[in-house]
């Protein structure tokens, strides 16, 4: 059984760029609450202890704290990189699964509909978009068969107008990439 494969930066630009942003915001945070704790620390240590054996106690202390907050700082970092992955993520999937849907329409097909993953998020506007591919399907299927009527006319007609042969050519050509397209979307790319 063949499992597809997982693409976890899918924007690798985009995902990277916000990703990295939360954890310098996480640490920057982390840094200026450490600062702060510790300089609270420094003060309440000088006010508060007198005695150099209670100073040395408390000195062990003081490093425990600076160790738990770089631990803090990194541990936060942490955290909101991965939270910035996830979002990002469910931005990004849907985002490309988009970008293929247009690069579809642009080389005139239709692209087949796949839903997006259970937590993704631009939901709504994916919905608008297949809305109007689907819009887009019935305007081609009603002008393609105007355009057959107009072929068949022109054939009718070609007799007796034998320079119509090239033009006639060119529309047969159209219909057949128009059916072709048609043909190939699938029922549910329209829902």
């Amino acid at each position: 059984m063949r499992h597809p494969r997982r693409i976890y930066l899918v924007d690798r630009a985009f995902q990277l760029k916000y990703i990295l942003l939360l954890m310098a915001w996480g640490l920057v945070l982390a840094v200026l609450f450490g600062l702060w704790t510790y300089q609270a620390h420094q003060q309440l240590v000088e006010t508060v202890v007198r005695d150099p054996e209670q100073r040395s106690l408390v000195e062990g202390a003081h490093r425990q704290l600076v160790w738990a907050l770089y631990g803090i700082g990194v541990l936060s970092a942490a955290a909101l990189g991965v939270l910035g992955f996830v979002m990002t993520h469910r931005v990004a999937g849907p985002i490309h699964v988009m970008s293929h849907f247009l690069a579809r329409l642009a080389e005139g097909r239709y692209p087949a509909s796949r839903g997006l993953r259970k937590r993704d998020e631009l939901r709504g506007f994916y919905r608008q978009l297949i809305e109007v591919v689907g819009l887009l399907k019935e305007r081609d299927a009603r002008h393609l068969e105007r355009l057959e009527g107009v072929l068949a006319a022109l054939r009718a007609a070609s007799p007796r107008c034998p320079e119509l042969g090239a033009t006639i050519a060119v529309l047969e050509e159209d219909v057949a990439r128009r059916r072709e397209a048609l043909a190939e979307a699938s029922p549910a790319g329209a829902s």
